[in-house]
């Protein structure tokens, strides 16, 4: 699908696609081969670059063109309150245009500037590149976060759990963090490598960078590192609970076993007591009415006596 975007009247406004028009941004989610075929011909980009844009197993780098610069990254993918992944988002530049490409729907700016501190300028090419990658890790950053959040309530209902459904969210949780932790690392080489490229003058043209330029290179290159520090040391924390968790639940388990243990124990003992006199033997009592409530109430003497002592043992 090929969606065309302008900032118009200090906003970004869908605009229909003119292949002669400049200062676009294409936004393209998994393009048709007509599609690819059209861009390409109209902005002259080579047709592998496509290629290497849709390839979901493709790690964040940089390839360079002629005519354009082909950058991909990864970005953060909610599935769930659980479940995250990592997408790859590829950015095509070239002279006239910024282009976009996913093989699913990602959300590569906010809803509006409200949400974010810069304003988004698509005749800028370079500070409009710059913005996504951004934005990029401001989702990881929210995402991280949110992680933490889950993690401080599944905590509180594996204290008292005996089950293995809350380590399952854990370890999905975990997974998540493993994810962004290696795209956050290769996002940080991608921005690095930008940083170098600035200064060759063959880039220039693609990439030209003014002052405000270079203070939202920077605030990626920040934000990048502050997010992937933020996922190491969180997948960290993970691991350690889920290693305490795992006794906490085996912990809890014997809890009950030792409890049920203990009322099979208490209520044995009136059983044993009145199996000895349900005999066929002469007994004290046989064949008396006082000698029924005598049983019953040394049964219940003894039953009590027994419970009080496991008690104070912390059997019950």
């Amino acid at each position: 699908m090929l969606t065309a975007y302008k900032t118009l009247e200090s906003r970004l406004q869908e605009v229909t696609w003119d292949p002669l028009s400049k200062g676009v941004w294409v936004k393209l989610v998994n393009p048709t081969p007509e599609e690819i075929i059209q861009i390409s011909a109209t902005a002259q980009i080579p047709e592998h670059f496509f290629r290497f844009a849709v390839d979901e197993d493709d790690s964040p780098r940089i390839i360079l063109g002629k005519k354009c610069i082909l950058v991909i990254i990864n970005v953060p993918v909610s599935h769930s309150d659980d479940r995250y992944e990592t997408s790859p988002l590829s950015i095509i530049l070239t002279p006239e245009l910024t282009i976009t490409i996913s093989e699913s729907r990602i959300q590569v700016l906010p809803d509006s500037n409200k949400g974010s501190r810069f304003l988004f300028d698509t005749t800028k090419r370079t500070q409009f590149f710059f913005q996504i990658l951004y934005h990029a890790d401001t989702v990881f950053l929210k995402f991280i976060r949110h992680i933490r959040q889950r993690t401080d309530e599944i905590e509180f209902c594996l204290r008292k759990s005996t089950n293995n459904q809350e380590v399952f969210q854990l370890l999905d949780l975990e997974k998540g963090l493993t994810y962004f932790t290696a795209a956050l690392r290769g996002n940080v080489i991608v921005a690095e490598t930008i940083l170098r490229m600035r200064s060759d003058p063959q880039m220039r043209y693609l990439l030209e960078m003014h002052e405000e330029d270079e203070d939202v290179l920077e605030s990626v290159i920040i934000e990048n590192k502050r997010a992937l520090e933020l996922a190491q040391t969180y997948s960290d924390i993970m691991s350690s609970m889920m290693d305490a968790f795992s006794s906490v639940i085996n912990n809890n388990l014997n809890q009950i076993m030792k409890f049920l243990a203990s009322v099979t124990i208490i209520l044995a003992i009136p059983t044993l007591i009145s199996s000895f006199w349900s005999m066929t033997l002469k007994v004290p009592w046989q064949g008396t009415e006082i000698g029924y409530w005598l049983v019953l109430m040394f049964a219940l003497i003894t039953s009590g006596t027994v419970g009080i002592i496991l008690r104070r043992k912390g059997m019950l």
